[in-house]
């Protein structure tokens, strides 16, 4: 099982194109007949003549998905689990992150989205016919960075400042977390919408006084001695900071397919158990996967690793998505109410652990 290579902006120009999507990827094993299923979905056969599903992920430029389901595809969970049905999953990333996997999903040419929650809500709110399947990690890599020559030594010292953050995305409702924990608001301060490289050029000139990012992003400017860390997502309230990933699916292809969906979640438990197993391993292969140091993925590590890697739909989770969609509803990010009831379908989940624990006996 080997990614595809498809960037956002690719992926972009071949939908609008009109051209056949899953032909353009690296995967050159893998032959393209054109034909669609009954589900809409055009699909294609591996070498080994399975069916090939496709899974989209958020990439910042490597081929790792992060989580359980990167260990399932690493360790060949994902194999063990669909090649007895007649699939291979090929992980699909995408350095456009949502709007292009959210494309994808509307095209058919992804079956599955594995990303944050924050971005499985807007989907659903806009149109997009998805079923929520698993939480499968709870977390937060939200980071503030602040300009060494801004004078801000305290959360409480960002009032009157400039901060860089991302509009519509999980960086403004980090930020303005951020803002309620020092007892300010965005009228206290002057926040700027820009992409998080912008922000951070930005931030290495002065032209911000902060900036919200990712970790690892800042650490060249912190070496530097340009900037430092001042707030980190991770080790704030979970409950107010922690944002679950989750795994969705189209419906109509969840529902045509219902073995394939519960054989991905199989493989992800067994990968979660691998994960609480061992931490540190995960870890140092999150690192070299990933490409980032090794100390870079511990520092957004969660302390309590079977909070972090659910795999499952349990109350605290939903509870967390239903605030991030109340969020978005009062920040104008979407208009429409996501109907929880009906977007979470927990019968696959079901099977999986039924079948995972029958097996384990």
């Amino acid at each position: 099982m080997k990614s595809k290579k498809i960037t956002a902006a690719v992926f972009g120009l071949v939908l609008t194109l009109g051209l056949v999507v899953t032909g353009c990827g690296s995967n050159s094993s893998k032959a393209d007949d054109g034909a669609k299923t009954d589900s809409g979905s055009k699909k294609e056969a591996s070498a080994d003549g399975y069916q090939v599903v496709n899974i989209g992920f958020p990439s910042a430029g490597y081929e790792w998905a992060e989580g359980a389901l990167a260990v399932a595809e690493e360790k060949g969970y994902l194999d063990e689990y669909l090649n007895p049905l007649g699939y291979d999953a090929d992980l699909i990333p995408f350095t456009g992150a949502a709007p292009a996997i959210h494309e994808a999903l509307v095209s058919g040419d992804l079956d599955y989205a594995y990303y944050a929650g924050f971005a499985g809500i807007m989907a659903k709110s806009n149109g997009i016919d998805t079923k929520l399947l698993a939480v499968t990690s709870f977390g937060s890599a939200w980071q503030l960075a602040v300009s060494a020559d801004s004078g801000i030594t305290s959360l409480e010292d960002l009032k009157g400042k400039t901060i860089s953050y991302q509009r519509g995305a999980t960086p403004q409702m980090y930020v303005l977390k951020v803002l309620e924990e020092a007892g300010l608001s965005a009228d206290d301060v002057q926040l700027v919408n820009s992409t998080i490289p912008e922000g951070l050029s930005s931030l290495s000139t002065g032209a911000v006084d902060a900036a919200v990012v990712t970790y690892g992003q800042a650490d060249t400017l912190v070496e530097q001695g340009k900037a430092s860390i001042i707030h980190k997502g991770v080790d704030a309230d979970a409950d107010t900071f922690y944002e679950p990933s989750v795994l969705t699916g189209r419906t109509d292809f969840v529902e045509k397919n219902a073995d394939v969906s519960s054989a991905i979640i199989e493989a992800m438990l067994k990968a979660r158990d691998d994960i609480i197993a061992d931490p540190e391993a995960f870890y140092e292969l999150s690192s070299e996967k990933s490409g980032r140091t090794l100390e870079q993925v511990k520092s957004v590590a969660v302390s309590d690793v079977e909070l972090a890697y659910p795999v499952n739909l349990d109350e605290r989770y939903i509870t967390s998505l239903k605030n991030i969609e109340q969020f978005e509803l009062d920040n104008d990010i979407i208009t429409n109410q996501v109907d929880f009831d009906s977007w979470i379908d927990s019968s696959y989940l079901e099977k999986a652990v039924q079948d995972y624990q029958g097996n384990a006996q």
